[in-house]
């Protein structure tokens, strides 16, 4: 199978994994943020699948930071009284080692790209994935946090 093929499924099971977690977890914040993600996946795959016909690509920007910066902020709020995150912190986690392996398998693909329209589509990728990773290890220590501790948070 091409790196191609295999960039494109994972693609497709990162989208279809973060649509699963958004209907599978309780906290619209977090079911928000993996709704945010899997639009950046779908972008990520019309932008592969237009490369691979040969097509230049500018990948656009991701509204994922703006949103999330939302959902980060409220979800305190969100968390007070609850005692069972458990379905949150396992999305959460599994996403985080999907965007890690997604970092370092357009970082390889860059690296080995003939043209550099190529190249610059997988280095955009790979950073909005950095991001991804970033925003769900924010995610996952608010998750992480005691119930009692969720009180002495500042509230916006």
């Amino acid at each position: 199978m091409e790196s191609h093929d295999v960039v494109l499924r994972k693609t497709g099971e990162g989208r279809a994994y973060y649509e699963g977690c958004q209907t599978a977890v309780g906290l619209p914040g977090v079911a928000g943020m993996f709704a945010l993600l899997s639009e950046d996946e779908e972008r990520h795959a019309e932008a592969l699948k237009a490369q691979q016909e040969g097509v230049l690509v500018d990948l656009p920007q991701s509204r994922t930071l703006d949103g999330a910066r939302f959902i980060l902020r409220n979800l305190a709020v969100q968390l007070s009284g609850l005692e069972q995150l458990d379905e949150e912190l396992v999305c959460v986690s599994r996403a985080m080692d999907f965007e890690a392996a997604s970092v370092r398998l357009y970082g390889q693909l860059a690296r080995e790209a003939q043209h550099h329209w190529e190249k610059e589509l997988y280095l955009k990728i790979a950073a909005d994935d950095e991001m991804h990773f970033t925003l769900l290890e924010q995610m996952r220590e608010l998750l992480e946090i005691l119930p009692e501790d969720v009180q002495d948070l500042p509230k916006h």
